[in-house]
This record gives C-alpha cells, sequence and structure tokens, in this order.
C-alpha cells in the first residue's frame, strides 16, 4: 500500500506540472495552440467561445489539482469534491481541448496507430487524475 501512496504524491507534482504547462501555452501569445485559438477568432468571433472553454477547463484542472494533493497528501482542509465539480471536469475535458482534438485527428487522418497514440498520450497522463477525482467525490463518507 506504501508504493500507491508514493505514487499518488509523485502523481500530484506530475498533474500540476501537465496543468501548469498548459496554462503558461494558454498565456503565451506565441504558443502554438494561443495561435491556433486567435487564427480561428480572426476569422469566426464564434471561437472566442471555443477558447473560453479552454480557459474554464484549464480553471477546473487547478481545482481538481489542488483536490489531488488533498488526496495525495491526506490534507484534511477539504472535504469530499463536490459531484458537479467531477461532471464539469468530464464534460470540459470533452469539449474545451479544441486544440488538442484537432491534433488528435489530424493525426488519425494520416495513420490510425498515429492517431491511437496521440489519443493515448493525451489520455494517459490524465486518467489517473480522474480515478483520484472519483474516489473523491463517490467513495467518501
Amino acid at each position: 500500500m506504501g508504493t500507491m501512496k508514493l505514487f499518488w504524491k509523485y502523481y500530484a507534482f506530475l498533474f500540476m506540472a501537465i496543468v501548469l504547462s498548459n496554462g503558461f501555452a494558454l498565456l503565451n501569445p506565441n504558443s502554438p495552440s494561443e495561435i491556433y485559438y486567435n487564427t480561428l477568432i480572426t476569422f469566426n468571433r464564434g471561437y472566442a467561445f471555443v477558447h473560453l472553454l479552454n480557459i474554464l477547463n484549464l480553471s477546473l484542472n487547478i481545482i481538481t489539482g489542488i483536490l489531488i494533493f488533498n488526496y495525495a497528501f491526506k490534507i484534511k482542509v477539504l472535504c469530499a469534491a463536490p459531484y458537479w465539480l467531477f461532471y464539469a471536469r468530464l464534460l470540459s475535458d470533452l469539449i474545451g481541448h479544441s486544440w488538442e482534438w484537432q491534433l488528435i485527428q489530424s493525426n488519425m487522418a494520416q495513420d490510425i496507430l498515429w492517431g491511437l497514440l496521440a489519443l493515448a498520450s493525451w489520455i494517459v497522463p490524465i486518467a489517473p487524475s480522474y480515478f483520484a477525482h472519483w474516489y473523491m467525490t463517490f467513495s467518501q463518507k
């Protein structure tokens, strides 16, 4: 059981590094994802909403990162995660990643194996956060 505790501690830092990296890319006007969103918005103002969804996703993941630290280090500051946060985050991850979905679709068009690899490289790093989030939301009394 000690190995799992160590895993969650390392994962808390890994997840926060992923979230902060995404945040820096979102705030950097020269990052490929920001250029993508700004180009879309230039041609169609409606894409500002898509960009807003990405910002919302980042905000939800910051909150989730705090919850994962709470879970990993047994900090009793927060109680169970609210139900709505789990579902909001799941919905946000499905619709709030236009840049990533475009990359996955591009790779799928090139070769199904590349597309699956791109999909896995997006899902595998965040999957444990959903397990922890599920546990914090639905398993604690």
